[in-house]
């Protein structure tokens, strides 16, 4: 009997080490998963922030389509997107123009002057191109760009 009890007390290192083996495993995993995790999340923070710009002023584009509602003009730092109120003429407009590495958006009365300091801030971008062809504004950013038709005025040209 004393031979089995002595095997016993030989195992208790090894499952002492296998125990603690399987620990570590664990542990290096969990820290694996987090990191992946967090980069991750950081991925779709900077995809989100970089759809955002570009698909809020497409969606002030089709929010203010309306006949000559839209229009370009030269703003403070390169171009700049008039939108005008739609329905009666209010003399008031959104102007979505780059500022300071910043595409901002500002509402004031159509006579005013550019004023990037009541400007709210919309997205982070260096570059921001409008065109309009027809129904067609192309807008470019640094994250990309977008086209959008409007459809007010179609059968005008028909």
């Amino acid at each position: 009997m004393d031979k089995k009890q002595g095997k016993r007390l030989d195992s208790a290192p090894f499952a002492l080490a296998l125990f603690v083996l399987m620990l570590g495993c664990v542990l290096m995993l969990a820290v694996f998963g987090a990191q992946v995790y967090g980069a991750l999340t950081a991925s779709q923070n900077r995809n989100k922030e970089v759809r955002a710009g570009l698909s809020y002023v497409a969606a002030r584009l089709r929010a203010a389509d309306a006949v000559q509602a839209v229009s370009v003009a030269s703003g403070p730092q390169g171009d700049a997107l008039l939108l005008s109120d739609i329905g009666e003429d209010t003399g008031y407009e959104t102007r979505i123009y780059l500022y300071d590495g910043q595409l901002v958006e500002e509402y004031t009365a159509a006579e005013n002057e550019y004023d990037p300091a009541s400007a709210q801030p919309v997205a982070r971008t260096d570059t921001f191109a409008v065109t309009v062809d027809n129904h067609l504004v192309t807008v470019s950013t640094d994250q990309g760009t977008i086209r959008v038709f409007l459809h007010t005025g179609e059968d005008d040209e028909a």
